[in-house]
């Protein structure tokens, strides 16, 4: 082997580019023979590892393989398949519950070593008792073919559930710790798992996370290992260095605490440590790099959590923790914003690594290093416990405040607890005042975030503002900032001395926002432009600019480009919606400076919401949830989007998640309820239901949802007591109204239906929703006198109906059966007017407006035309009706045998079945066949 040091350096230029042995040669060429042919050993070592490690992608497909027939099992699926196991979803019948089967590809052709490599695997496992490891139930061997069943996991796997956005902070470190924790119980029994990584971590149906898939187990008894060629000892991205460097012997516990921290930096950020196009790169680049920090990825995550993360990645097994359980201990105590045993590394350390990986490089830079220090006389400084303490308060501090002044307000928590885990009880008097003014600033400004999320829900659609002005006054008073007969200049020279000034006046403008008290309000605006003078923001926040639409407008022209008072925007741009001024463009303008501001893109969602653009307001909602992983509203609103987005099934786990976060949120429970109605989780939508009627047992729409529920579950009985309750709870709710009434319809208990409905119009409702489809049902059940009394309602509050389509529907109402009089002339008022509509503004709704017009005409013995209009216009609608009143219109005009055409024509084209009748339109259906009958199959016609 070369001596010469060239050599040496031109592979590493050859590794670190894609330059050829002859172009690195260039400056020396003598050396190229030598170059090359050690070039060539390592692109075949490359290949090699391509071989070891193929790409993602290449699995085996897993729809080839057959069920197999398992004694005592039901085979019913396929779930997956690995290098040497499938594995099978099946029905055990003597534990009477699913379980996963796992079962030998190779099976009889299977040599001893793989036999026992799958059998060491069920005993591993089988070993280990612990709530996060996927647990063993029996094994056995069917025609040749060992297997064992494990428990189900339903949730599918930790790497179905990334997306390659970040985790939140607790949450990565909450899943990681728990794994440790299992893993630890793994490594007590002797066992290594060798391939842990998001795929083998399984989740259950609430998250709960289990260590799966041990194929590459070893005990640590074990003298020889069983691993034979083909099959990956573990996966490059996730893998230790003494795993890619080949040394089996050397991999033990601490690659497991790698693995571990190489899931933990894929959550941070949201990206593993290592990750190439090819696994040969991503190991090359495992064993000569190191891991980017995850910081550098997402600047969210918390420099302990960051330390953690690197020491359990770190290249020497000897320097990342001893044991899964002292990481376990360690994310604990990160969690509890207590001090954390890990240290970063200091610069000692990383030259040390970076001597290792490139000593040609290094030396000379050593050898500077050296002589300066000499020059400088060799001293170090080493500071003491107490001084090396106090400057680690500091730095967090200054940690603190920079997330304080970004309002990452649970990041700042942190590092404050970091601060005073450090200080003890001991330590200087500033800096222990310091901690406390800071501790009392930051729960001040939980508690009003806390305030302000109340306001955020509403019940029974009226939102939770009382509550809120009741969170957010406490807050103030027992901070002293805001006393009972503190005159509002004093309070506003307290809320700008503060240290967190700018989070007050955001929190006053926010409270200003949200509050139905006007007197209230008003006082509010007045604090924040006494305690935050600015000619903009004083525009802004000043009820005379509000009262006057060219003012506001004026005010919105000169919005600041930079202006971080988002709170206030907010306010201002609703005061502008209320004068006529469209918001939505000024807080798209906001939100291009303030990107990163929760209740901005709260509050843009809830906009593009009810402006019906769904979708957008998803992209809304899903960044106040990377935001703000622990606020409930915002997993049940970015809910709500997507189901009104028709993409249900990813509604009800933002929307289940929205539950988990805030138990007692009973709108999210409520939308949860009513998401998994509409995908038919009968059963489990009762029970969310059942849950929120225990604390609003009055609640009619609760009722009605219920009683809906438990049709879908055939429990007719308790569904119609459900939806009786409902109507003794709220009358004249119009959705629990047509609930029972549809709740008979659905069984053909069209009288029951008809009483329901007059009980319920008998409370005289307003709008015509209420009333649409009556007047058609009393026709449909020959009660003629009902519908001529319903007709006269119907005109009586409708006849100056302006609205297009609800003109429409009332004169067909009233025209169905011929009319006289003053009905005839305001029925046909109506239709007139309707029918007056621009065809491009009636859109799809001109053919309805159409056949109004033309049923009109017919009434008013206009023939020719009513003829025209069923035959041209108004013929694509309503089934067979333009049909039947084409027939007799022709029958009036004395053209009989067309008119018999026409209408045998109608009645072939319709299922006339009463189980085919749903709604108004089939009652429309019945009562014009009713007639043309009646009409066409006199002896002769008689004109009108």
């Amino acid at each position: 082997m070369s001596t010469d040091p060239r050599v040496r350096h031109i592979l590493d230029q050859l590794l670190d580019s894609n330059a050829t042995p002859e172009e690195a040669c260039a400056p020396c060429p003598e050396l190229l023979p030598e170059v090359r042919d050690r070039w060539q050993r390592v692109r075949r070592l490359r290949n090699d590892l391509d071989a070891l490690f193929p790409p993602e992608g290449t699995e085996h497909a897993t729809n080839d393989v057959a069920l197999p027939h398992v004694p005592g099992h039901r085979v019913d699926c396929l779930l997956g398949r690995g290098g040497m196991g499938v594995v099978f979803r099946a029905w055990h019948y003597r534990l009477n519950r699913p379980v996963a089967l796992k079962m030998m590809l190779a099976g009889a052709y299977a040599g001893p070593r793989e036999r026992e490599r799958f059998q060491r695997e069920a005993e591993a496992v089988a070993g280990l008792r612990h709530p996060n490891v996927v647990q063993v139930h029996d094994a056995g061997d069917a025609d040749g073919r060992p297997y064992f069943t494990m428990e189900l996991v339903e949730g599918g796997c930790l790497a179905e559930s990334l997306t390659g956005k970040p985790l939140s902070v607790d949450r990565s470190a909450e899943l990681v710790g728990t794994l440790a924790a299992a893993v630890q119980v793994a490594h007590a029994a002797g066992v290594v798992h060798r391939d842990l990584k998001p795929a083998n971590v399984l989740l259950t149906i609430d998250g709960t996370p289990k260590v799966g898939d041990f194929g590459l187990a070893r005990r640590l008894s074990d003298e020889t290992g069983l691993t034979n060629t083909g099959v990956a000892l573990g996966t490059p991205s996730y893998m230790a260095p003494e795993q890619a460097n080949g040394s089996i012997d050397a991999i033990g516990p601490p690659a497991d605490v790698y693995a571990l921290g190489a899931i933990l930096s894929d959550l941070l950020p949201g990206r593993p440590p290592f990750r190439c196009e090819t696994a040969v790169e991503t190991v090359q680049q495992l064993l000569t790099h190191d891991p980017i920090p995850p910081s550098r990825l997402n600047p969210r995550v918390p420099r302990d959590l960051e330390t953690i993360c690197l020491k359990c990645l770190q290249k020497s097994p000897r320097l990342r923790y001893a044991t899964a359980g002292e990481l376990a201990d360690d994310l604990g105590r990160f969690r509890r914003g207590e001090a954390i045993t890990a240290r970063p590394d200091g610069p000692v350390r990383r030259w040390v690594r970076r001597v290792r990986r490139r000593p040609l490089l290094t030396a000379a830079i050593a050898g500077v290093l050296v002589l300066t220090g000499a020059l400088a006389g060799g001293t170090l400084w080493v500071a003491s416990e107490r001084a090396t303490v106090a400057r680690a308060v500091e730095e967090d501090l200054r940690e603190m405040v920079s997330y304080r002044e970004r309002s990452a307000w649970p990041e700042a928590r942190v590092a404050l607890g970091r601060a005073k885990a450090r200080l003890g009880t001991r330590g200087p008097a500033d800096l222990r005042g310091r901690i406390d003014r800071a501790d009392a600033d930051l729960a001040l400004i939980a508690k009003l975030d806390a305030a302000r999320m109340i306001a955020s829900w509403s019940t029974a659609g009226v939102p939770n503002s009382a509550q809120a002005d009741e969170a957010f006054e406490a807050a103030f008073r027992e901070a002293g900032l805001w006393l009972p007969g503190d005159d509002l200049e004093t309070v506003a020279a307290r809320i700008a001395a503060s240290d967190v000034s700018a989070a007050l006046v955001n929190a006053i403008d926010g409270w200003a926002d949200l509050t139905r008290d006007t007197a209230r309000q008003d006082r509010l605006l007045r604090v924040t432009r006494l305690a935050d003078p600015d000619p903009w923001r004083n525009q802004a926040r000043d009820p005379a600019v509000w009262a006057n639409k060219a003012a506001l407008e004026r005010a919105a022209a000169q919005i600041p480009k930079d202006e971080p008072r988002v709170p206030l925007f907010l306010l201002f741009a609703k005061r502008c919606g209320r004068a006529g001024i469209d918001p939505y463009p000024m807080l798209k303008q906001v939100h291009r400076t303030q990107p990163s501001d929760f209740w901005l893109n709260l509050r843009l969602g809830d906009y593009a919401y009810f402006g019906g653009r769904y979708a957008e307001a998803a992209r809304f909602f899903q960044a106040a949830v990377v935001l703000r992983p622990d606020a409930a509203i915002a997993y049940n609103n970015l809910g709500l989007s997507l189901r009104m987005d028709r993409r249900v099934d990813e509604a009800i786990e933002y929307l289940k998640e929205a539950c988990r976060i805030d138990p007692g949120a009973h709108p999210a429970r409520i939308n949860l309820a009513h998401a998994l109605t509409a995908s038919s989780q009968h059963a489990e939508a009762i029970s969310h239901t059942r849950a929120v009627l225990r604390a609003e047992p009055d609640s009619a729409v609760l009722h009605a949802l219920l009683a809906r529920n438990l049709e879908g579950l055939k429990e007719d009985n308790e569904a119609l007591a459900e939806h009786r309750r409902a109507a003794e709870c709220d009358g004249r709710n119009l959705e629990v109204q047509r609930g029972l009434r549809n709740f008979f319809l659905r069984r053909g208990r069209t009288d029951e239906a008809l009483a329901a409905w007059k009980q319920a119009l008998a409370l005289d409702p307003p709008g015509h929703d209420a009333w649409y489809g009556f007047a058609e049902l009393c026709l449909y059940l020959n009660r003629e006198d009902e519908y001529r009394s319903a007709r006269r309602d119907l005109l009586a509050r409708f006849a100056n109906e302006k609205s297009p389509g609800i003109a429409e529907r009332v004169s067909r109402t009233c025209l169905l059966r011929p009319a006289d009089g003053d009905d005839l002339a305001r029925a046909t008022a109506l239709a007139t007017r309707a029918a007056s509509i621009d065809r491009a503004k009636a859109g799809t709704s001109f053919a309805h407006y159409q056949f109004a017009q033309g049923l009109a005409d017919f009434r008013q013995g206009r023939f020719d035309r009513a003829a025209a209009t069923m035959r041209g216009d108004a013929a694509p609608v309503l089934g067979p009706a333009p049909k039947l009143i084409l027939a007799m219109t022709l029958y009036r005009k004395g053209e009989v045998a067309e008119a018999r055409k026409t209408l045998a024509a109608a009645v072939a084209s319709h299922d006339w079945s009463p189980a085919a009748v749903r709604d108004q339109d089939g009652w429309i259906y019945h009562a014009l066949r009713r007639e043309a009958e009646a009409l066409i199959s006199a002896d002769r016609p008689t004109k009108r």
